[in-house]
């Protein structure tokens, strides 16, 4: 998951709070393996947020749109259905929208918060066998009003339901990824019917491919139950990449004067959104995220960095001086050659990364927790001090450490 989307996820869930400047850097010191779990609710993330100390923030976009009370869509009409669906939420329901799907009834609801005065809670229910069940988690809106919002129903999860909020939505089915590394999607007005939108999609398995953006000033349609689709029913640990800035040795000069402000977006690419997914759904998985800075022989900038993206990683370069604006360049997804796989004492895998630099600026090489080692041809090992480096370019081969387990070895390309 990119700063971005972590940010997201933090004003979705704050509402009007904005979290302190450091606090991205403190989540990422908590360690690199991170468990999700389901949420059954959202309520002790947002306690924990609104009583944080946070300053006051305006809402993106137009923000949520004042609520309608009459109940929208052709199951409206339906008030023992209404009257159950009120009751599976909790006292003080109120139906904004309820209609037949491919995959059954689903409604979208809002009530009272319970945790915060002027808020409610706003989320979906579905009706499965029979009985109206509550999705996993829920959206805060200031009380009286609603913002766009979606679910995938249905036994096979192939039926997506957008409730509008009276917003605009855009709907893309699929992202590519360009000759340049910048993610790629084509977005297509979507047309609703009494407050909501029902389509057919490809089942999404576990990486959730479409995006959804409203408003005129784009912003990302909340997906309510993301984590349900994307659990594949294995129970495993879905791994949080990690992000690892290393600072290389020699770099000073170079960086004698640390940008700031906009300039510092320049030399990371996660910053940058054509290289993210803004209105996408991702899952918190892939191999650790590096960014390594550093400095050419000539004296010039150098960095390094790949970013993670539903359990894969692309990686790019970028060197230039001083007060220039760096160019991005893209090296290609890793497992096209630019990583390989050890396997620790336990025989779990873990990612070698080996991206060779044009111009011969050298080769890149991280394995966190790892000793690493290199050799020119038939020379002698020489260690590299850190789990990550840019090692010469005239490096044939590489040798990787764990702290326990076997040593592997990379012929270097």
């Amino acid at each position: 998951m990119t700063d971005t989307e972590i940010r997201d996820v933090l004003n979705r869930a704050a509402g009007d709070v904005s979290p302190a400047p450091d606090l991205l850097d403190r989540v990422r010191a908590g360690g690199h393996r991170r468990v999700i779990r389901r949420r059954a609710a959202i309520g002790g993330a947002l306690a924990l947020v609104a009583g944080a100390g946070l300053a006051p923030l305006a809402r993106r976009g137009r923000g949520p749109a004042p609520a309608d009370d009459r109940v929208r869509g052709d199951l409206a009409g339906d008030l023992e259905l209404v009257r159950r669906v009120q009751k599976a939420y909790g006292p003080g329901t109120k139906v904004r929208w309820i209609g037949r799907t491919p995959g059954g009834p689903v409604a979208a609801v809002t009530g009272p918060s319970g945790m915060r005065d002027g808020y409610d809670l706003q989320s979906f229910i579905e009706v499965v066998g029979g009985e109206p069940q509550a999705v996993e988690s829920a959206e805060l809106v200031p009380e009286g009003t609603v913002q766009p919002g979606a679910m995938i129903a249905g036994p096979d999860r192939d039926v997506l339901v957008v409730f509008t909020g009276g917003s605009d939505v855009m709907f893309s089915g699929k992202l590519r990824i360009d000759a340049e590394g910048r993610v790629e999607r084509t977005f297509e007005p979507l047309s609703e019917v009494d407050g909501a939108v029902v389509r057919r999609i490809p089942d999404p398995g576990r990486f959730v491919p479409f995006a959804l953006r409203s408003g005129e000033a784009p912003d990302k349609v909340w997906l309510a139950n993301l984590n349900a689709v994307a659990d594949d029913g294995s129970n495993a640990q879905n791994l949080m990449p990690e992000r690892i800035d290393h600072l290389l040795p020699g770099r000073e000069k170079a960086w004698a004067n640390e940008p700031t402000g906009s300039e510092k977006d320049w030399w990371d690419v996660g910053a940058q959104q054509a290289y993210l997914d803004p209105y996408g759904y991702h899952s918190w998985t892939g191999p650790t995220q590096w960014r390594l800075s550093g400095a050419t022989a000539d004296g010039r900038r150098l960095v390094v960095q790949t970013l993670a993206l539903d359990g894969r990683a692309r990686a790019f370069w970028m060197a230039a001086r001083a007060g220039e604006k760096p160019r991005v360049n893209y090296l290609g997804r890793l497992e096209d050659g630019l990583s390989s796989d050890g396997t620790d004492n336990i025989g779990q895998s873990y990612p070698i990364l080996h991206a060779r630099l044009p111009q011969q600026l050298g080769v890149a090489v991280a394995a966190l927790n790892c000793q690493l080692l290199y050799r020119v041809r038939d020379g002698a090992w020489l260690p590299v001090a850190g789990q990550a480096a840019v090692i010469p370019a005239a490096a044939t081969h590489l040798e990787v450490r764990p702290r326990q387990g076997r040593a592997a070895r990379v012929a270097l390309p």
